[in-house]
């Protein structure tokens, strides 16, 4: 009994430890985090339990032995080891997962520690642009919304790009929107949550990552949806959903980084001259990642990914994306040069795979989970970081293991 409350103690700590690292501390802490929890997982290491895991999470492994082998027909080694290297991630995470059964796992504790982390982070990063504004003794409050105190400008106050930092507000969102939508869960509490969803869906606001905005008004009408046919309240369901339409095309239209930055989409030109289209620039970028593939079945190997991109940017004449060596900002177009049509495939495999099981089990959190991750990667390269192929691949196993109907008796509906 005490072996099994002390495993469940350690475990939880270690997933909070996690994403505390992940989100708010240099890489190489977070792989130090994770090396400690898989050496602890060792001791509890079972020969039965690892082939049952290998067995359930068995698209990930392929895809990564997928990666692995592409590097027999790779130029630079070295760059693809490189690849590798940081994807030994999915064994490895897989290898610990097989050592924690359901109950090790304090699920409902990670969770609340996981929202706890990404609030701090948000309050600490308007804490330090609110400091500054204040120091430059701006002339108007609405100059807090612009690219000094929003943007990169506010991601950077805890170094995080600004599509991982609301990837992580996203999650954290889906999480409080599941709390709220619980029957036994009281009022007060309800409506804390509620307010942390307003705060967060703010944040995402001012920080203008795009996709990010388009994902939180995509997961919200969801949830209402939801909500509204499960609970049969139509008229309060068409009510929500007009204020929230209301309120959130008012507070974009006031954050004026974040109405520039969707003005970009279709072209924009300042006082100055100086034009922006972003929706052209990425056309040209996913353009030049479809013909840089030299092989449409196998792709071009793990190792020459960035040099078949960098040779397109040539020949394109894309001089600020060879110059800083941009990847395709498209995860799908980015697997289809390294790893052709078959790498393609077993890549979206690992999202049906899991999309499946996640529908089947009705876990609500893991279809809105995947639905944000599918998305997002659309316009970025989410397993290509730490940031995200360690984010991804726990919260996967996470919400895999775990089933909030195993502790608290409630459906994930």
């Amino acid at each position: 009994m005490f072996k099994s409350i002390y495993k469940k103690s350690v475990f939880t700590v270690l997933f909070v430890t996690l994403f505390i690292t992940l989100i708010l501390f240099k890489n190489d802490i977070n792989s130090k985090v994770i090396v400690l929890m898989l050496g602890v997982s060792l001791f509890y290491f079972n020969k039965k339990n690892i082939k049952i895991s290998i067995q359930r999470h068995y698209p990930l492994l392929v895809f990564f032995l997928f990666i692995t082998l592409s590097l027999s027909y790779s130029s630079n080694l070295i760059y693809g080891l490189n690849k590798v290297e940081r994807l030994l991630l999915i064994p490895a995470s897989i290898l610990m997962f097989s050592s924690i059964n359901k109950k090790d796992i304090n699920f409902e504790f990670v969770s609340i520690g996981y929202v706890i982390v990404v609030l701090f982070a948000a309050f600490y990063s308007h804490t330090i642009v609110i400091i500054d504004f204040l120091s430059n003794h701006e002339s108007s409050y609405k100059s807090f919304f612009n690219l000094n105190y929003s943007y990169k400008a506010l991601a950077n106050t805890i170094n995080l790009h600004t599509t991982y930092y609301s990837y992580y507000i996203l999650t954290a969102i889906i999480l409080l929107l599941q709390f709220i939508k619980q029957r036994k869960v009281i009022l007060l509490s309800k409506i804390i949550a509620l307010i942390c969803v307003l705060y967060l869906s703010f944040f995402i606001v001012h920080l203008s990552s795009r996709i990010a905005i388009a994902m939180l008004y995509i997961i919200i009408m969801i949830n209402i949806i939801q909500h509204m046919v499960s609970h049969k309240k139509l008229l309060r369901g068409i009510v929500t959903l007009t204020l929230f339409h209301v309120i959130s095309f008012i507070i974009i239209m006031n954050v004026g980084v974040t109405k520039y930055r969707f003005q970009h989409l279709l072209g924009f030109t300042y006082y100055t001259g100086y034009t922006v289209n972003d929706s052209d620039h990425k056309i040209q970028l996913w353009s030049a990642a479809i013909n840089a593939n030299d092989n449409v079945l196998l792709g071009n190997g793990v190792g020459d990914i960035q040099s078949s991109l960098n040779k397109q940017y040539v020949i394109s004449d894309l001089k600020k994306p060879l110059e800083l060596e941009y990847n395709s900002h498209n995860q799908y177009l980015e697997y289809y040069v390294g790893y052709g049509i078959i790498g393609l495939i077993l890549f979206l495999y690992i999202f049906y795979y899991y999309g499946r099981f996640f529908i089947q089990h009705k876990n609500f959190i893991g279809i809105q989970f995947l639905i944000i991750t599918l998305i997002i990667s659309l316009t970025e390269c989410l397993w290509n970081r730490h940031n995200g192929i360690v984010f991804i691949v726990f919260v996967l196993l996470l919400l895999y293991k775990y089933n909030y109907e195993v502790e608290n008796n409630l459906s994930l509906e």
